[in-house]
């Protein structure tokens, strides 16, 4: 599959993305299997009872993770559409089977393992997912005791090191609880089209609480882990939905989504004017009342908000400036523009700058009683 990014390329600033899939509530669940065939290297399906047949027409036992995965994938709540399964042979890594997965599709946007994986071949993985053309995230399991998930030589140390931008690692007992989280948030971007939604704090059907103290809970989350506990016995709670880099999931997420609604609205412009767009300033204001539109969008949904700039200067914008609705977009004149990117017609570089509106995770309630 062509990609568009020669006519049209998007770069993300300190917001980790490049191009996008198109559909991000799918994940991709990626299955070492002893009795491969090509037949099983992608095949979808679009329920709980649906995979849990087709698992088992090939060969994956009820007690095996593949099948847990699919099934704990399907119980969130709300829950998931489709879910996409490929198995690959022994001889394979997770990262080149995600890459033959991607030679037939990209429609997906959660990743996870159905089978059991050294750490060497999951940091692969990992590289493979930060590295690649069609950005993803991929949801781990963090394995063995606390101390253990967070000590110096772990796996969740290694994404921290690496300020691991798409990567949602989640102490769990079981390693189909990856896909319990990764079915989640599928879930909840299919049930939430038109508003923003956060990870932090959704109940994960299917896993079971860790008991953890709050030192053992502070440790991993200091790596920038998660983890599925129990609060005042009635809350089962996923903390916090963070990458090993600090940042959210939504985060990524939604400026995954900006950057592809921008491309797209960009190549459109470009296709299917059924004239020409000349290189003049005309040409710019037509790409920015069309992003403009695309941005004022996701600032309605939530995504963005008006906030001070607490970046470096940037065009015209400086430190402490408000960017209102969340967004600014402007580019240089044509009258600038350099002699090569005109005979190659090129447009000018349309620059935009975003506040996210986040999403709070605390709060203090001061109770002042007269007596």
């Amino acid at each position: 599959m062509l990609s568009i990014d020669t006519i049209a390329r998007v770069v993300v600033n300190a917001a980790r993305t490049t191009a996008a899939p198109s559909v991000f509530d799918t994940g991709l669940l990626l299955v070492k299997d002893s009795n491969f065939t090509a037949a099983r290297r992608l095949k979808a399906y679009t329920s709980g009872t649906d995979a849990a047949a087709g698992l088992i027409a090939d060969g994956f036992a009820a007690t095996t993770e593949a099948y847990k995965s699919a099934v704990k994938y399907f119980a969130a709540s709300p829950a998931p559409g489709k879910l996409l399964v490929s198995c690959y042979p022994s001889s394979e890594t997770p990262a080149q089977a995600l890459a033959a997965v991607l030679n037939e599709t990209a429609d997906f946007y959660g990743v996870a393992l159905g089978a059991a994986e050294t750490d060497e071949r999951i940091l692969a993985l990992e590289a493979a997912v930060s590295a690649g053309e069609k950005p993803c995230m991929l949801f781990l399991q963090l394995s063995g005791t606390p101390a253990q998930a967070a000590a110096d030589s772990s796996l969740l140390h290694t994404l921290h090191d690496r300020s691991s931008k798409r990567t949602v690692a989640t102490y769990a007992s079981a390693l189909s609880d990856a896909a319990a989280v990764m079915g989640t948030a599928m879930g909840l971007q299919l049930a939430n089209p038109g508003s923003a939604f956060a990870l932090c704090y959704k109940t994960v059907y299917g896993m079971v609480p860790s008991e953890l103290t709050q030192t053992q809970i502070d440790a991993i989350q200091e790596l920038g882990g998660n983890v599925y506990v129990t609060r005042n016995y009635s809350f089962h709670l996923l903390e916090k939905g963070s990458t090993p880099s600090g940042y959210r999931y939504d985060e990524i997420l939604y400026m995954d989504m900006i950057a592809a609604d921008l491309q797209s609205a960009a190549v459109s412009l470009l296709a299917q004017n059924t004239g020409k767009l000349p290189q003049t300033d005309d040409s710019t204001a037509i790409f920015i009342n069309r992003f403009s539109g695309i941005l004022a969008g996701y600032t309605a949904r939530g995504v963005l908000a008006s906030a001070q700039w607490r970046g470096a200067a940037l065009g015209g914008i400086q430190p402490g400036d408000v960017l209102e609705n969340g967004f600014a977009l402007w580019a240089d004149s044509y009258d600038n523009q350099p002699d090569a990117d005109r005979q190659a017609h090129k447009a000018m570089p349309i620059q935009a700058a975003l506040t996210l509106a986040g999403s709070l995770e605390s709060v203090v309630i001061n109770v002042n009683v007269q007596v």
